[in-house]
């Protein structure tokens, strides 16, 4: 599988996590009062959707990974780090400084952002949800592109 695919299909994942968080988080409300009372009434709401979408779009990558990847290395470590030879552990080595740099600009951007959270608290409350997985995306795309580039650069096919 190419990078292009699994960077499209990790940043599908990355949404459908974000999605399913946030639904769990809308019903975390319900399901605390449910648990407090006792009371034996379901009494919260949850959008079971994301989680779905998510296991089902996790299963068709990992089914796509097999072919490619031992069952090992699948669990514990990232797609990323496939390197063959000493030019693509340079060019991993060049998108992780990227994505570490994107990394070390983009918190304190989003600590300033959480800073004004409680003033649209009451209108977006997965506020911090979501600023998690825009750091987690940046950090991604900066990663793939840096890698892309050096690829170009490196005289790969």
């Amino acid at each position: 599988m190419s990078m292009k695919t699994k960077a499209a299909f990790q940043l599908v994942l990355f949404g459908l996590a974000c999605w399913t968080l946030i639904s769990y988080f809308e019903a975390s409300e319900g399901i605390a009062s449910f648990f407090r009372t006792k009371s034996g009434e379901m009494v919260f709401e949850l959008n079971l959707t994301p989680f779905i979408l998510f296991v089902a779009v996790s299963a068709v990558y990992l089914y796509l990974q097999k072919k490619s990847r031992p069952a090992a290395k699948k669990l514990l470590l990232p797609d990323e780090f496939e390197e063959q030879d000493e030019r693509e552990k340079m060019m991993t080595a060049k998108a992780c400084r990227a994505s570490y740099i994107a990394v070390y600009f983009s918190l304190p951007v989003a600590a300033v952002l959480l800073i004004f959270y409680p003033l649209f608290q009451s209108r977006i409350p997965f506020f911090p949800i979501i600023i998690v997985f825009i750091i987690m995306i940046i950090q991604h795309l900066s990663y793939v592109i840096s890698f892309k580039k050096n690829e170009k650069n490196s005289g790969a096919l």
